[in-house]
């Protein structure tokens, strides 16, 4: 009768649980938090996070980006983009499904998964912030990144390929938030030579030596294709758009200001020089 006796109460016990726990109302969870992690550790991070959220079909994914005080603005909103597609482009979820955060600044970089179940919210760092005071009246880097062009098929394979401009759309908020401001985003066409060592069989050593300059029209190109989309997607008015052609860097890169006027426009900074052909 004793056993019988406990059976029952551990059975009733259990049925209480449950019944609690169904109850209990929904909380949103943070599944993940990392800093400045290499790509595969990021992709591992990013395959459980996609698991989880198709476990709990009803539950959005929020990605919380919060950068240090030395990082640009346009960071948070970059990171997020490459994470998102990511999601969507290779894990398949829907893009409905996943929600972009620009956090603000916090005391480090910070990244945070969350899972959101229909109802909640996610909770914001303790420590993040945004600036008490930003100097609008000068010139603002607002974000700076390496740029891809369809030949490089190398780097088509990058996971930044597809979400590189991802700050676009966040730049364009702050221009209409500055409607007298003008958009001046300099691009860096790349120039680097790459030199070799090759020993034969007879133990000679050839120095070998390849030249990387991109074409001309390398910068009008990536060009074309930021103006339009901030025109046709975002709606900023093209006059209100400079595109300069900065000169040649090691890697190629682009930078996204905001100009107030009547302030003179920012300062092209090349740090590769390629040797000018002699007139034959």
């Amino acid at each position: 009768m004793k056993r019988e006796w406990l059976i029952c109460c551990v059975l009733l016990m259990i049925q209480c649980a449950l019944a609690l726990a169904q109850d209990a109302p929904a909380q949103a969870r943070k599944f993940d938090e990392f800093g400045d992690i290499q790509t595969s550790d990021l992709k591992a991070r990013l395959d459980n996070f996609a698991i989880e959220l198709q476990n709990s079909p009803t539950a959005l994914g929020f990605i919380m980006v919060y950068r240090s005080r030395r990082d640009l603005p346009g960071l948070n909103s970059r990171v997020a983009s490459i994470i998102k597609e990511y999601l969507v482009s290779t894990r398949g979820l829907a893009a409905e499904r996943i929600i972009t955060v620009d956090g603000g600044e916090s005391m480090c970089l910070v990244q945070e998964l969350w899972i959101i179940p229909p109802g909640t919210a996610p909770k914001p760092r303790a420590d993040a912030y945004q600036r008490d005071f930003v100097d609008t009246d000068s010139n603002r880097k607002f974000d700076e990144f390496h740029y891809f062009l369809p030949e490089d098929v190398q780097e088509a394979d990058d996971p930044d390929y597809v979400s590189q401009r991802g700050s676009l759309e966040a730049y364009a908020k702050v221009l209409l938030q500055a409607p007298r401001a003008q958009a001046y985003i300099i691009v860096y066409p790349q120039y680097y030579i790459e030199r070799w060592p090759e020993t034969d069989d007879r133990g000679r050593t050839t120095m070998h030596t390849r030249v990387h300059l991109d074409r001309r029209d390398a910068a009008a190109r990536i060009s074309r294709e930021i103006k339009a989309e901030l025109v046709k997607t975002h709606h900023i008015a093209p006059s209100r758009i400079r595109i300069v052609n900065g000169g040649y860097r090691n890697l190629r890169q682009l930078e996204l200001w905001v100009v107030p006027q009547p302030e003179f426009p920012p300062i092209a900074t090349p740090n590769a020089f390629p040797q000018k052909r002699r007139a034959r």
